[in-house]
C-alpha cells in the first residue's frame, strides 16, 4: 500500500559524532543532528525494518529498531455457497459457505466472523506470518434445517491494528437461503387416525415439505378427494402420496367416528304383576356407545350389555316397577337418550292412580298457580306414596337391624353424592361439580335440596361448584327435606391443595458444620402448602433416603403455642408455611455429603397419581473432627546416633486441619521446620496436635546411642589392604614360574616352518632365512613404504556407520592415531569440516537428514604418505505411515477354502530393512522379508494365503511392519495393522465321533448325548425307533433323556448350513427275571378288561363316555346352521390370552337339555332356555366349544359350534442379519432375518417390514393352520447403496383378527437394525484439474472424497510438500511449484487418486 510515513529519531547523549536511518526505502547517511526523521513518501516495501544508529566516541555504535505494518484492506467481502447463488438447500446434507476477503495485509491481524441471523456462529483467527498482500477464504461448514429456511448468512471481516492503528470492518451481503425438506405425512404409520366425521383427510393428515408437494389419497386403489367431509361408510386404509423433492407413499388406516344414533328399539311397554319385560336400547356409533338407564332402582330389575346392545329385564314385576326408564347411550363424540314407561297390570298402584285421576284434576283446577313456602298442599295418592315409601325404609331397616348390619338409631338419609370426595388443585379451572342424587332416584317426597357451605351458606340445587380460589375450608354440606322423613343431610369430603412455592433445607442452629458424633440437626422448610397436615417429608442423603436418629413433628413455621394460637397444621386447612427437624449424628466420612429433603402431598387414592412432590436444593455439610497422628511415621521410641541428627515428623489429619506444635525441655535446642523437629540429642518431645474440636499429644522417647560405624569402616579398610598385599604377593611367585619361562638361545631348534607362513624377518631373534624383499623397510605402523595408501589409512568413524530416521540428526567424529598429519577433514552434502593443523580429529554434525542417499568422506593428508579416504556407511530410515490389512472381515471363512489376506504398508524405506510379521493372537505365524535396492520410501505389500481351519475359529490375525537393521538401533517403533476376527463356518462333529451302544438299567434313566461342535451351532433332530409322543420338551436339543426306557436304535442328526453329521445310539435290553414281569402283566390285562367292560357300556356314539341316559347323544344326527333353533351370542369370539370370556347359547324353542361341551367350564341345564359358557382367565388351547340342545319335538337334536379364537401377542419381535457380523458393503446381497416368539393363531399374523418409514415387504402366514402358540420368522434380501448408511430397519408382527377382534390390531415392533454401509471413496469432482500458477497468491487444491470408513489422504508430488499438509483433503499454500500433484484417498475397501496439474503463469499475461 502506497502511503507517506515519517518517523523522528533522537538521542538523549549529546556525546555522540552523529546519527542516521538505515532502510531499503528512505535511507539516510551520517548527519552530526540531535534528531534526524525518517520520511518515505510512498511505502511499498511490505517487510521493511528500519533502524536508527548513532556512532559514539571512540568507534561505538547504538541501534535501535523501528516496527513497521504496512497494511491494506478490501473495501468490500464476497460470499458464495457450495449450493449455488439461488441459496436452495436440502434439508439434513452437508455447505459449504466461503467468504473471500482479497488482498488483505498482514493477515495475521485478521478475524473472520459468521452471522447466522443476528447470531454469531464461528470466528476464525488468522495464523499465517506473512505480511504482503495474500486472499483469504474462510470456509463454513452448515447443515441446514426447515427452521433455517430464509434465514440470512454474512460474513464480517475485522482488521484490528489497535492501540497503533486503525480497526478495519468490512461485511458481506446477505445470503438468504431456501431449505427445501419432505414431503412429510404428519400421522404416524401403521396407527389408526381418528376423524370424526364431517372433518377431512387433509385436515386430519397434513403433509407438509418445501416445495409444496402434490398430493393424492387413494382408497382401494381409487382417487378421493382430501377435502371432501367423511361420513361413517369412509372408514378404511388409505393410501397417501406426496410428491414434492421427492416421491413418498404413506398407509393410514383411518376411523371415522360419529355420535350415537337415535334410539329406536326402546318402547313403552305393559306387564302383568310377576311377570316378566324386557327393554331394549340399541344405538349405532363409533366407537361403540356405552349404555346407562335412569330409573327406580329394585332389585329385581337387572341390566345386561353386550354386543352393543343393551337389555334391561324385569323380573317378577310389581307396583315399583312402574314408571319411566330412560336408556342412555354415549361415546367420546356425544350422547342420545330415550325415555320408555313401564306399565304394571293388576298392581293396587295402578288402580290407585286410575280412581284418583279425576280427584287429581279437581285438585289442580283449584290448586294456586305459585306454592308458599309456609303451606303444604298434599293429595291423597302423595299421602299413600308418602307411607308406601316410609313402609319400605323401615322394612329394609328392620331386616339389616335383625342382620345386625343396620344403623341402631336412625334411617340412612336416602342421598349419594357423586364423587363421594373431591380432591381439586389450587386454582385449576374446568372442573365438574359434585351432583346431589336421591337414592332411590325417587323426586316425588322431595320438598327441597340445596348445598350449605361453610357457616351458613347456601346454594340452590343438586350441583355444588368449588371455588379454586377461596374454598380451604368449605365443608360442604347436601341437604334434603322429604314429606316423609323430614330433613337429612349427608356431607362432602373436599380436599383443596396447593404444592408448595418452595422447599428449603438449613441447619437449626446457623453453622453449616457438624462435629463428629455429635447431634446435628436440620430443618426442612416447606413454603404455602395446603392441606400442611398431608405433607409427608422424605431425607435423603445424596440420592438415597434414610431414617434419621430422631424426627421431630411437623410444625407451622414460627408458631409460639404461648400466643393463644393452634400450631398444629392438622386444624388449618388454607396454606401454611410448615417445617420438619431431624436429629443425626455423623462421623468423618460424611464430610462433604450433601443433604436435601423432599416434601410429598398423600391426597390418597382420589388425589392426583403419583402425588405431587418438591425437593430441596442439596445442602453440602462440613464435619469437624479432632485431630488424629500419623503414629507410623512417629513412634513412640526413637534411637539417635551421636552427631547425626534425626528427623521427627508430625503428621495429624483432623478437621479443620490441625496446627502441630512441638513441645520440650528447655535444655535442649533442636532445629524446627513445619512440622518436623531435627534432633540429636536424647529426652521426651512432645508433639500436640490441636483445632477447633479437640487437641492430642504424642509423646517420643528419644535414645542416645553410640556411633561405632567408624570404627567398623576403619577394621574393613585394614583387612582389604593386607587380604590384597598378600594376594599380589602370591600372584608375582606364580607369574615368574609359569608364565616367564626361562629359554636357552645358545643352541636353539628350531621347528621347520609351515609352507604357508611367512616371516618378514623384522625384530625376529631367531635365525631364519629372510624373504627376498631385501629393499622393504619395516615401520612401526605395520605399513611398508611403497604399499597403496588407501589399503591401510590410519582413519576411524565413530560410530563406524550410522542409521538415522529421514529428518532427524546425527554427528560423526573422525580421528586418527598417526603422529605425521599435515590435515584431515570430513566432507558431505550437507556441508564440510576441516581440523587445523595437527589436530587429529575432526566432528561433523548433520542438522536434518533430507536425502535418502548420501556417504560422508573422511580424508587425511599424511606427510609422507600422502592422502587416504574412509567413507562412512549411512542408512536413512522411515516408519511406515499406515499398515491396514485387508479385506476388512474375515467372519464367514469356510472351513478348508483358501483366502489371501494382504498388508498394505505405505511409504516405508529402506525396503531392503523391512519384515513383515503376521500374528494370529499373540503368535507369529508368517514373517515376510523384502528385497530391494530402492533407498526412497516405497509401499509394500504382504500377502497370506489362510486356509481356513475350524483351530482358526474366534482368533485375531494382525500384521506388523518392523525395520531390521544390521546394528541395533534404538526406539524405532513397530507399526501395527487393526485386528481382524476371524470366524469360520464349518460342519458339526461330534464330540464322541463313534456310535455308541447302552444298556437299560432298571431304576436308572438313560439319556443319549449327541453334543456336537460347529458353528453355525448345530441344529439337532432325533430318530426314536417308536412312535412316542414327546410333550413340553425342546425337539431341537444335544442330549435326549428317554422318558419310556425302549431298546432300539436312535438316530441323531447335527446339522447347520456347512453340513450335517449323523450318529447311532444302540440301546439293548439287559437280561432279568420275569417273574416279577409276568406278574404285573397279568394285573394290568385283568384291569383292561374290566375298564374295557365298563367303557363300552359307557360310550357314547360320540367318542366320550357318558352315564347319563336320554341326555345329548353326540354322533345322533343333529341340525345345525339355519334351521338350528340354537343362537350364540356372541356367534364369534376373540379373546386374548388370559383374559375372561363369556358365550350365551339360547333356545328358540322348548328344550329338555340345553348345554356347552368344552374342555374347560362345560355346563348344561334343563329349566332354563339359555345356558352361559363362561372362563375367567382363557389360557389352554383348546378346541372350539359346542353348544348342544336335545328337543321335545324333531329335530329332536342341534348343535351350534363356538367360532373361538384365542390370541397372543408374541413374547418378543427380533431383526438381525444372517451369517454376517459387521458393517455391509455397498452392492453385496445380504439376509435380514425377523424371528417371533410365541404367537398365536399364526395364520392371522402380518409381518410388515420398514427401511425408515418405507413398508418395503410384507409376509403372511395363511397358510398355517395351527391354534397354538408357535415361532415364525422372515428373510428380507438387501443389496445396500452408500445412500442407506445410517438407515434403520425393523419389522412390526401385526394380529389382524377381525371385526370382532380389538379395534387397532395388535403390534409389536422390533428393535430397530441400524445399517452401517460401506462404500469406497468418491471424489466430489474426479475429473482432472488444471490451474494456472499466480505467483504468491494462495492456491487451494481440493482433493475431498466422500466415502465410510472416512477416507485417508496423501499427496504425492516432485515438488516439496509441507508435512503438516500430506495427510488433508485440501492442499492449500501460497508457495506451490508448478507441476503435478497426485492426491490418493483411501479406505478399508479400495483406493481411487485424482490429479491436480499446476501450470506456470504464461509470460506476457
Amino acid at each position: 500500500m502506497e502511503t507517506r510515513s515519517s518517523v523522528n529519531c533522537s538521542a538523549s547523549d549529546s556525546q555522540f559524532e552523529g546519527i542516521g536511518w538505515e532502510a531499503s526505502q528512505g535511507g539516510t547517511g551520517l548527519e552530526n543532528v540531535n534528531h534526524l526523521a525518517w520520511t518515505v513518501a510512498n511505502l511499498t516495501d511490505w517487510t521493511i525494518s528500519p533502524s536508527c544508529y548513532i556512532n559514539l566516541p571512540p568507534q561505538t555504535q547504538c541501534t535501535q529498531n523501528l516496527t513497521v505494518i504496512l497494511y491494506t484492506f478490501p473495501e468490500t467481502i464476497s460470499i458464495s455457497s457450495s449450493s449455488g447463488s439461488g441459496g436452495v438447500m436440502n434439508e439434513g446434507e452437508k455447505y459449504r459457505f466461503s467468504c473471500d476477503i482479497h488482498n488483505v495485509a498482514p493477515v495475521q491481524y485478521l478475524t473472520v466472523t459468521w452471522y447466522k441471523g443476528d447470531a454469531m456462529v464461528h470466528r476464525e483467527s488468522i495464523d499465517n506470518p506473512s505480511k504482503k498482500p495474500v486472499h483469504h477464504s474462510s470456509v463454513l461448514s452448515v447443515t441446514p434445517t426447515r427452521k433455517d429456511n430464509g434465514v440470512p448468512f454474512r460474513c464480517e471481516a475485522l482488521l484490528d491494528l489497535l492501540p497503533e492503528g486503525p480497526q478495519l470492518i468490512a461485511s458481506s451481503q446477505e445470503f438468504n437461503i431456501t431449505v427445501h425438506f419432505g414431503p412429510d405425512v404428519q400421522c404416524h404409520l401403521s396407527a389408526n387416525l381418528d376423524l370424526r366425521e364431517g372433518e377431512t383427510l387433509e385436515g386430519g393428515c397434513p403433509v407438509t415439505g418445501r416445495p409444496s408437494p402434490t398430493v393424492s389419497w387413494l382408497k382401494a386403489g381409487q382417487p378421493t378427494d382430501p377435502a371432501a367431509p367423511l361420513s361413517r361408510s369412509d372408514t378404511g386404509r388409505y393410501t397417501v402420496e406426496a410428491k414434492g423433492a421427492t416421491l413418498i407413499r404413506r398407509e393410514v388406516s383411518v376411523q371415522v367416528l360419529y355420535l350415537p344414533s337415535q334410539i329406536v328399539e326402546l318402547e313403552d311397554s305393559e306387564v302383568d304383576v310377576g311377570s316378566t319385560v324386557s327393554l331394549k336400547c340399541s344405538s349405532a356409533g363409533n366407537p361403540q356407545p356405552q349404555y346407562s338407564w335412569d330409573y327406580y332402582q329394585t332389585t329385581n330389575v337387572m341390566v345386561e350389555n353386550e354386543d352393543g346392545v343393551s337389555h334391561l329385564h324385569i323380573h317378577n314385576a310389581t307396583a315399583y316397577n312402574m314408571g319411566s326408564y330412560t336408556c342412555h347411550a354415549s361415546n367420546d363424540i356425544g350422547n342420545v337418550s330415550k325415555t320408555a314407561g313401564v306399565t304394571v297390570k293388576g298392581s293396587r298402584r295402578e288402580e290407585g292412580k286410575k280412581q284418583e285421576e279425576p280427584q287429581k284434576n279437581r285438585w289442580n283446577r283449584r290448586r294456586p298457580t305459585e306454592c308458599r313456602r309456609d303451606r303444604l298442599y298434599v293429595t291423597s295418592m302423595d299421602v299413600l306414596n308418602s307411607l308406601r315409601l316410609l313402609s319400605v325404609l323401615l322394612t329394609s331397616q328392620l331386616l339389616s337391624l335383625s342382620n345386625g348390619t343396620g344403623p341402631s338409631a336412625s334411617l340412612e338419609c336416602p342421598i349419594e353424592i357423586t364423587p363421594d370426595r373431591m380432591v381439586v388443585r389450587y386454582q385449576s379451572r374446568g372442573l365438574r361439580p359434585a351432583i346431589c342424587t336421591l337414592t332411590p332416584a325417587d323426586y316425588t317426597h322431595l320438598k327441597e335440596m340445596y348445598w350449605q357451605v361453610g357457616q351458613g351458606d347456601t346454594t340452590d340445587g343438586m350441583s355444588w361448584f368449588a371455588d379454586t380460589d377461596r374454598d380451604w375450608d368449605p365443608r360442604p354440606v347436601c341437604i334434603a327435606t322429604f314429606s316423609v322423613i323430614g330433613t337429612c343431610q349427608k356431607p362432602l369430603n373436599f380436599t383443596l391443595y396447593k404444592t408448595p412455592d418452595s422447599v428449603s433445607i438449613r441447619p437449626v442452629v446457623g453453622s453449616s458444620s457438624a462435629v463428629e458424633q455429635r447431634e446435628f440437626q436440620l430443618q426442612c422448610d416447606i413454603t404455602s402448602v395446603a392441606p400442611a397436615a398431608n405433607v409427608a417429608v422424605r431425607w435423603y442423603r445424596g440420592n438415597e433416603t434414610f431414617e434419621p436418629l430422631r424426627r421431630g413433628p411437623l410444625r407451622v413455621t414460627g408458631c409460639q403455642p404461648e400466643n393463644d394460637t393452634t400450631c398444629d397444621p392438622r386444624d388449618v386447612r388454607s396454606p401454611l408455611n410448615v417445617s420438619s427437624t431431624i436429629s443425626i449424628t455423623l462421623n468423618r466420612t460424611d464430610d462433604g455429603a450433601e443433604f436435601s429433603c423432599e416434601a410429598q402431598l398423600d391426597l390418597g387414592p382420589e388425589g392426583p397419581l403419583p402425588p405431587p412432590n418438591m425437593m430441596s436444593s442439596p445442602f453440602n455439610v462440613t464435619v469437624y473432627y479432632k485431630p488424629v497422628i500419623n503414629t507410623t511415621k512417629l513412634p513412640k521410641t526413637i534411637p539417635v546416633f551421636r552427631g547425626y541428627p534425626e528427623e521427627l515428623v508430625c503428621e495429624a489429619e483432623g478437621q479443620p486441619a490441625p496446627k502441630i506444635q512441638w513441645l520440650y525441655s528447655s535444655d535442649v535446642v533442636p532445629r524446627e521446620s513445619g512440622d518436623t523437629l531435627f534432633v540429636s540429642d536424647a529426652g521426651v518431645y512432645n508433639c500436640s496436635a490441636s483445632n477447633q474440636v479437640d487437641s492430642i499429644y504424642h509423646e517420643v522417647n528419644v535414645i542416645l546411642k553410640e556411633d561405632y560405624l567408624p570404627l567398623i569402616a576403619g577394621f574393613v579398610a585394614v583387612t582389604v589392604v593386607a587380604i590384597s598385599i598378600v594376594f599380589l604377593f602370591i600372584y608375582s611367585i606364580y607369574y615368574k614360574n609359569t608364565k616367564m619361562r626361562r629359554y636357552s638361545l645358545k643352541n636353539p631348534k628350531v621347528d621347520t616352518p609351515s609352507s604357508n607362513v611367512a616371516h618378514n624377518g623384522c625384530d625376529m631373534q631367531f635365525p631364519m632365512t629372510k624373504l627376498s624383499h631385501t629393499n622393504r623397510k619395516c615401520t612401526t605402523s605395520g605399513l611398508f613404504e611403497g604399499q597403496p595408501v588407501n589399503s591401510s589409512c590410519l582413519v576411524q568413524m565413530n560410530p563406524p556407520s550410522v542409521v538415522v530416521r529421514f529428518g532427524d540428526s546425527f554427528s560423526v567424529n573422525c580421528s586418527s592415531t598417526s603422529d605425521l598429519i599435515e590435515s584431515m577433514g570430513l566432507e558431505s552434502r550437507y556441508g564440510s569440516s576441516m581440523s587445523s593443523s595437527g589436530n587429529s580429529f575432526v566432528v561433523l554434525k548433520v542438522e536434518s537428514v533430507t536425502d535418502w542417499e548420501f556417504e560422508p568422506i573422511c580424508f587425511l593428508n599424511h606427510l609422507r604418505d600422502g592422502q587416504c579416504l574412509q567413507t562412512l556407511p549411512v542408512t536413512v530410515y522411515k516408519t511406515p505411515d499406515t499398515v491396514s490389512i485387508s479385506p476388512p472381515s474375515l467372519e464367514g471363512l469356510v472351513e478348508g477354502e483358501r483366502y489371501s489376506i494382504q498388508c498394505d504398508i505405505v511409504n516405508v524405506a529402506p525396503v531392503s530393512s523391512l519384515s513383515v510379521h503376521w500374528h494370529r493372537g499373540d503368535a507369529i505365524f508368517y514373517t515376510e522379508r523384502f528385497d530391494g535396492s530402492s533407498l526412497s520410501p516405497v509401499n509394500k505389500t504382504s500377502v497370506f494365503n489362510l486356509t481356513a481351519q475350524r483351530g482358526d475359529d474366534e482368533t485375531r490375525i494382525w500384521c506388523e511392519a518392523q525395520l531390521d537393521f544390521w546394528t541395533p538401533v534404538p526406539n524405532v517403533p513397530r507399526i501395527k495393522s487393526e485386528s481382524r476376527d476371524v470366524i469360520v463356518l464349518y460342519s458339526p462333529t461330534f464330540m464322541e465321533p463313534n456310535n455308541e451302544t447302552l444298556e437299560l438299567s432298571a431304576g436308572i434313566k438313560l439319556s443319549l448325548d449327541c453334543t456336537a461342535a460347529g458353528k453355525p451351532t448345530p441344529v439337532y433332530s432325533w430318530r426314536s425307533p417308536h412312535h412316542i409322543q414327546r410333550t413340553n420338551q425342546n425337539e431341537n436339543q444335544s442330549v435326549l433323556a428317554l422318558s419310556i426306557q425302549l431298546p432300539g436304535t436312535y438316530e441323531c442328526t447335527a446339522s447347520n448350513s456347512q453340513g450335517s453329521n449323523t450318529k447311532y445310539f444302540t440301546v439293548t435290553e439287559a437280561t432279568r427275571n420275569r417273574t416279577a414281569f409276568a406278574v404285573l402283566v397279568g394285573g394290568g390285562v385283568f384291569l383292561g378288561v374290566v375298564i374295557l367292560i365298563g367303557g363300552l357300556l359307557s360310550l357314547t356314539p360320540k367318542g366320550t363316555f357318558s352315564f347319563s341316559k336320554g341326555g345329548y347323544l353326540r354322533g345322533r344326527p343333529t341340525l345345525s346352521g339355519e334351521g338350528c333353533s340354537l343362537i350364540l351370542k356372541p356367534s364369534r369370539v376373540v379373546v386374548g390370552f388370559g383374559e375372561p370370556v363369556s358365550v350365551s347359547c339360547e333356545a328358540a324353542r322348548p328344550v329338555r337339555v340345553l348345554g356347552w361341551e368344552s374342555a374347560i367350564s362345560a355346563a348344561h341345564t334343563q329349566q332354563d332356555l339359555s345356558v352361559q359358557w363362561k372362563v375367567d382367565s382363557l389360557i389352554d388351547w383348546i378346541e372350539e366349544p359346542i353348544c348342544y340342545g336335545v328337543f321335545f319335538t324333531a329335530p329332536r337334536q342341534c348343535e351350534e359350534k363356538l367360532n373361538l379364537v384365542l390370541y397372543k401377542t408374541p413374547d418378543s419381535v427380533s431383526i438381525r442379519p444372517v451369517n454376517h457380523t459387521g458393517p455391509m458393503v455397498e452392492g453385496k446381497e445380504y439376509q435380514l432375518l425377523c424371528e417371533v416368539q410365541n404367537i398365536a393363531p399364526v395364520q392371522y399374523l402380518t409381518l410388515r417390514w420398514y427401511k425408515g418409514q418405507t413398508e418395503v415387504y410384507t409376509s403372511s402366514f395363511s397358510e398355517l393352520t395351527s391354534s397354538s402358540p408357535v415361532q415364525v420368522s422372515s428373510v428380507l434380501m438387501v443389496t445396500p447403496t452408500k445412500d442407506e448408511n445410517g438407515e434403520q430397519y425393523r419389522c412390526v408382527a401385526e394380529l389382524e383378527l377381525g371385526p370382532e377382534g380389538p379395534r387397532t390390531p395388535p403390534t409389536v415392533t422390533s428393535e430397530p437394525l441400524n445399517a452401517s454401509v460401506y462404500f469406497p471413496p468418491a471424489f466430489l469432482s474426479p475429473e482432472i484439474e488444471v490451474l494456472d500458477l499466480v505467483v504468491g497468491a494462495e492456491m487451494t487444491l481440493n482433493c475431498t472424497a466422500t466415502g465410510n470408513p472416512t477416507p485417508l489422504y496423501s499427496w504425492q508430488s516432485s515438488n516439496p510438500i509441507e508435512d503438516r499438509m500430506e495427510d488433508e483433503a485440501a492442499l492449500t499454500s501460497s508457495s506451490l511449484l508448478p507441476g503435478t500433484y497426485t492426491c490418493t484417498a483411501s479406505n478399508a475397501l479400495e483406493k481411487k487418486s485424482k490429479q491436480f496439474i499446476v501450470k506456470a503463469e504464461t509470460k506476457g499475461k
